[in-house]
């Protein structure tokens, strides 16, 4: 399978990976529909950005979730109807937080015995349930970097619940800010930069939160550099949970589609995040965050630097700009098919990758020519 944009999706292209609807509760379209017109504009009504299709030549590249679509839903749709609750109350109950803090549990457990170790897939996600994946997502992220960093079982949970709460004070910004489809003024900017002590204000009565939580929540805006909200904190003032959930949560704001933008390739987001080490994040945090993307995630099509096009077959950990590519077309390289490592294999240092289809400057990037290319295409 392939990821390709929805502006290259065409009829009879047949679905590799179902996506679900905007509400997560079910599948908008399971895989192995053979696509429509009708459906390509369901697709791009739900704001997707992009999807796995079929195509000869990419048979046996399957991307692998960091936790099953199948948990995520479930996780997503407790997580949904917990968060729903939060808007008639004042504040945060200690039940409330007992049941958020198991959905935490389950975030860990899959990180602990997870088999993928690389963030290697591009999400499907949908603008209209945004809140609940992303809270969920920077969950997932903060558990994996934290896990490398050798943090105990324990802190991980706290980790994975203050990540899951970490934008429950937006409850208390007006929705017309929080949905605006276009830039925010200063003074509602003003606004906005109050949530992170409005979440604080609202669970500061819970008696079992660990001593970290709540400056987790407070400190996931604050900068390195000092330039950060709400206090304006710099370097160690910022304790390690803020720090990681900084990271977390810009990563998947970006490569998330908004109303007023669409979402950033893998690629492009963590290159932001890595120029943004030493200013806005740990340098260090962002060491270890590096080793857990994959830049050209697996069933990503890539332009070579010698002009051939190839679909990335696996990832390495070692080195994530040097990943195992499968030759899509005839080229100098070798023919359609050859797949060639570019971490182990010597012969090919000079190689590298150019460019990513369904990254934000690459839009003529063109799909092979050839005719028999997608499965099931005419039938």
């Amino acid at each position: 399978m392939i990821y390709i944009p929805l502006s290259r999706v065409s009829p009879g292209m047949t679905l590799a990976k179902s996506v679900s609807a905007p509400n997560g509760l079910f599948a908008l379209l399971q895989d192995g529909e053979v696509l429509s017109d009708r459906y390509i504009k369901r697709l791009a009504a739900c704001d997707i950005d992009g999807i796995y299709i079929e195509m000869a030549g990419t048979e046996g590249i399957e991307p692998r979730s960091i936790i099953s679509p199948k948990t995520k839903q479930e996780m997503t749709t407790e997580f949904r109807s917990l968060y729903n609750n939060y808007f008639n109350r004042p504040c945060i109950s200690s039940s409330t937080v007992l049941s958020t803090k198991k959905i935490a549990g389950k975030i860990v457990d899959n990180i602990l015995n997870r088999e993928e170790h690389l963030m290697d897939m591009i999400e499907i996600k949908s603008y209209d349930n945004y809140t609940y994946s992303h809270s969920l997502n920077v969950g997932i992220l903060s558990a994996m970097l934290a896990e490398e960093l050798g943090i105990t079982r324990n802190r991980l949970e706290d980790l994975a619940l203050c990540a899951l709460m970490h934008d429950i004070g937006k409850i208390d910004i007006p929705i017309e800010i929080i949905n605006k489809n276009g830039a925010v003024t200063t003074n509602e900017f003003d606004v906005i930069k109050t949530h992170p002590l409005k979440g604080v204000e609202r669970m500061r009565k819970c008696y079992n939160l660990s001593t970290e939580v709540l400056p987790g929540i407070q400190s996931h805006h604050e900068k390195i550099d000092g330039s950060g909200y709400p206090f304006g904190h710099a370097g160690g003032q910022i304790p390690l949970f803020g720090r990681i959930l900084a990271i977390a949560d810009v990563y998947d704001a970006l490569t998330s589609q908004r109303s007023y933008r669409k979402a950033w390739h893998p690629k492009e987001a963590l290159e932001y995040i890595i120029a943004g080490s030493d200013s806005q994040f740990d340098c260090e945090l962002v060491r270890v965050f590096s080793h857990l993307i994959s830049v050209y995630p697996t069933g990503t099509m890539v332009k070579l630097s010698d002009g051939s096009t190839a679909v990335i077959v696996k990832n390495h950990k070692e080195n994530i700009f040097r990943p195992c590519i499968r030759l899509l077309e005839d080229s100098p390289l070798g023919q359609k098919g050859y797949e060639i490592d570019l971490l182990e294999d010597v012969r090919y240092l000079y190689l590298t990758i150019g460019s990513v289809m369904g990254a934000s400057d690459n839009e003529t990037f063109e799909l092979p020519s050839s005719e028999h290319s997608f499965e099931s295409f005419g039938s």
